[in-house]
C-alpha cells in the first residue's frame, strides 16, 4: 500500500504517480487474491496461473471476468469464498436489495471503511464541497450504501451533514431553508421531486435557499436531466451545479468516480489509484480502445475484505484520458445498463436515451414508458405528464424518440401529478411480455 499522500485530494498525485500506484497496488492485490481468497485461488489454479505471471495491467486480460452471478453464488451471505480476510476482521456489510433473487453482499473491514470514506471525501472535494458547506444527505440509510457512504465522506471533508434519508419531502424543503443547506445529495429523480415540491410550497430556490451544489447518483441520468436540476434548484445562481457521483455496492459504494466542475455533465474522473478500469465489448469481452463505447469492467485495487478482479459492472460508458488538471482518467457519464436494454421489434431501446429526449422539453413534468412485447399486439408507449399538451409536442417527441430508439412510440399525455414520483431509484420503464 502507498502512504504519504492525502487520499481525499483529487490532485494529490501526478499522472505518473497514479500509474505507479496502480502497478504497486495491482501486484499486492494479485498476491492477496491468490493467497487469501478461496474463490480466486481456484480460478488461478484452474488456469495454471500465478500472481507473478501478470507483470503489468496490460497482461491483466489473462484473468477471467468476475460477474454478479458468481458473487451471488459464491459470496453470500458473509462474502463466502470471495472473502480475503478472516471473519473476525469484518465490521459489517452492505448489500443490494435482492428484489430479483439473492442479494449481492459487500463485507467491510476497518481498512475498507477508511478507504471508502476517503474516496467519497475525494469525490466531494472534486465536486467543490468544502468544510464550510452544510450538506442535506437524502440518500437512503441502511443496507443501501448511499446514505452512510456520503455521510462519512461529508464528515471527512469537515462539512456539516444533515442525515435526512428519503421521505417527508415537504418538511425537508423547510429544513433546507431553515438550516441554510448549501449542498444536497440524492438520486436525480428525487432531487427533481424536491424541486417540484418547492414550487408547490411557493419556495423560490434562488431567493429562499442557499443551495449551490447537488451530488446526484445511484441511477442512470442524462446531461439534460442534470441541466434541469441545475436550473430547478437554483444552483447556477451561485456558480455551482449538479455533479454526478458514481459507484456500486461491490466496489464499496459511491466513490468510484466523480464529475468535476469542468466536465459539463458529460464525464467523470475515475480514481485510478484505487480502481483499474477497462471498457470491453459486452458480447465478445475483448478490451476496447479509449474512445470506444462498451461495458465498464472494474478491478478494486485497495479493497481489503473482498477484492474483485475484472468485475463486469454491466454499465455502458467510454474511457478517455483526463483533459483537465485532475490526473485521473475519465469515463463518460453512464449511458445505461446492458441489463436495462429493452429489445422491441428488433430494436434496442435504451431508457437513458428516452430520458435525454424528454428532459430536453421543459413542458415534460414526468413520464412512464410501457413496452408490451406480446406477440399478438406489441406496442411502445410513452406517457408524458404535462400542463401543456399539444399535437406539436406529440409530433416532436415522437420524432425525437424514434430517432434515438429506432422504434416509433405512441405518445399519450396525462394531467399533472398523475404519474408516480420517486424518492429512491426511479422505475419509469415497464416491460410486459
Amino acid at each position: 500500500m502507498l502512504h504519504g499522500y492525502d487520499e481525499t485530494q483529487p490532485n494529490a498525485l501526478t499522472r505518473v504517480e497514479v500509474l505507479e500506484a496502480q502497478e504497486i497496488r495491482l501486484k499486492h492485490l494479485l498476491k492477496k487474491a491468490y493467497e487469501c481468497s478461496p474463490y480466486y485461488h481456484r480460478v488461478f489454479d484452474q488456469l495454471k496461473l500465478k500472481p507473478d505471471d501478470i507483470r503489468s495491467p496490460k497482461e491483466f486480460t489473462k484473468i477471467p471476468f468476475t460477474t454478479k452471478e458468481e458473487l451471488r453464488r459464491y459470496g453470500y451471505p458473509y462474502g463466502g469464498d470471495f472473502l480475503a480476510e478472516p471473519f473476525e476482521q469484518l465490521v459489517g456489510w452492505h448489500m443490494t436489495s435482492g428484489t430479483t433473487g439473492t442479494p449481492v453482499v459487500n463485507p467491510y473491514t476497518r481498512s475498507d471503511v477508511e478507504v471508502w470514506t476517503n474516496l467519497v471525501a475525494r469525490c466531494l472535494r472534486c465536486a467543490g464541497v468544502t468544510h464550510r458547506d452544510i450538506v442535506m444527505n437524502v440518500y437512503g440509510y441502511g443496507l443501501f450504501t448511499g446514505g452512510l457512504g456520503l455521510h462519512q465522506g461529508v464528515q471527512r471533508v469537515g462539512a456539516k451533514v444533515i442525515p435526512w434519508g428519503t421521505g417527508r419531502t415537504e418538511v425537508l424543503v423547510s429544513r433546507l431553508k431553515e438550516f441554510g443547506a448549501t449542498v444536497i445529495t440524492g438520486t436525480p429523480s428525487y432531487e427533481l421531486l424536491i424541486a417540484e415540491t418547492m414550487r408547490k410550497l411557493g419556495v423560490d430556490p434562488e431567493r429562499d435557499l442557499k443551495l449551490r451544489i447537488a451530488i446526484p447518483g445511484a441511477e442512470s441520468m442524462s446531461r439534460l436531466m442534470l441541466e434541469r436540476i441545475d436550473v430547478e434548484l437554483g444552483l447556477r445562481l451561485r456558480e455551482g451545479g449538479a455533479r454526478e457521483i458514481y459507484g456500486f455496492t461491490e466496489a464499496l459504494g459511491p466513490g468510484v468516480a466523480q464529475e468535476c466542475p469542468s466536465d459539463s455533465h458529460e464525464w467523470m474522473h475515475v480514481w485510478a489509484d484505487h480502481f483499474l478500469v477497462e471498457v470491453v465489448d459486452p458480447e465478445s469481452g475483448e478490451r476496447l480502445s479509449d474512445g470506444e463505447e462498451g461495458e465498464l469492467v472494474v478491478t478494486t485495487l485497495t479493497k481489503d475484505a473482498m477484492p474483485l478482479l475484472r468485475y463486469r459492472t454491466r454499465d455502458i460508458t467510454i474511457l478517455a484520458e483526463s483533459d483537465d488538471d485532475i490526473p485521473h482518467p475519465k469515463i463518460r457519464m453512464i449511458m445505461g445498463r446492458i441489463d436495462d436494454v429493452v429489445f422491441y421489434k428488433g430494436a434496442k431501446i435504451y431508457p437513458s436515451a428516452i430520458n435525454q429526449v424528454l428532459m430536453g422539453h421543459p413542458e415534460v413534468l414526468e413520464y412512464k414508458v410501457i413496452v408490451d412485447r406480446s406477440p399478438l399486439s406489441p406496442s411502445f408507449t410513452v406517457i408524458v405528464e404535462t400542463r401543456e399538451p399539444s399535437e406539436e409536442l406529440r409530433r416532436k417527441l415522437t420524432e425525437e424518440i424514434s430517432g434515438v430508439t429506432f422504434a416509433r412510440p405512441r405518445i399519450e399525455f396525462s394531467q399533472p401529478n398523475t404519474l408516480p414520483r420517486f424518492e429512491g431509484k426511479s422505475k419509469r420503464v415497464i416491460v410486459k411480455e
